[in-house]
């Protein structure tokens, strides 16, 4: 139970920290390699390039679980009781039917450049490796969507049984 607790509390955060000192190795890597031994390598650009990607769409669902979206917390703490909650609920509601909508577009991009066969010029990697990123990040993001919801609904419930007394 306290893997499945860490899990839900960091993957993503522990997922993008993976991401970010690989790359930053990788851009060091070829920094070192292009200066100091007057020869760079082809592949780095273009993995730092993905793995880039790749972190973009996993820090979807890590803002929408730490709530860092872009929110205008003035019109919320204006708004008194049980109706700020109200408000969370909606944008969370908003939130999971927008990545609802775009992951299966997403999906089908990635099924369209599977069956091309096409693959990245200087690694050779499948693409649907790299397109596949989004629909991985928007269904990420809609369990984090619905996770808001319920602890929204939660501290609702516990608001108010908290004003009943």
């Amino acid at each position: 139970m306290k893997v499945v607790k860490w899990l839900d509390e960091h993957l993503e955060e522990f997922i993008l920290m993976i991401m970010c000192v690989c790359m930053a190795c990788i851009m060091m890597l070829n920094v070192v390699m292009r200066y100091v031994l007057g020869d760079s390598l082809t592949w780095a650009e273009e993995l730092t390039c993905y793995i880039f990607v790749w972190s973009s769409f996993m820090s979807i669902s890590y803002c929408m679980r730490k709530k860092l979206s872009v929110q205008i917390t003035m019109v919320r703490d204006a708004i008194p009781g049980k109706g700020k909650y109200i408000l969370m609920i909606l944008v969370d509601v908003i939130c999971l039917v927008l990545y609802a909508y775009m992951t299966p577009s997403a999906y089908t991009l990635c099924t369209q450049i599977s069956r091309m066969g096409a693959t990245s010029p200087a690694l050779g990697l499948p693409m649907w490796i790299i397109y596949i990123s989004p629909v991985l990040g928007f269904i990420l993001a809609m369990i984090r969507s619905a996770q808001n919801i319920y602890f929204d609904l939660r501290d609702m419930k516990a608001f108010g049984a908290k004003t009943a007394r």
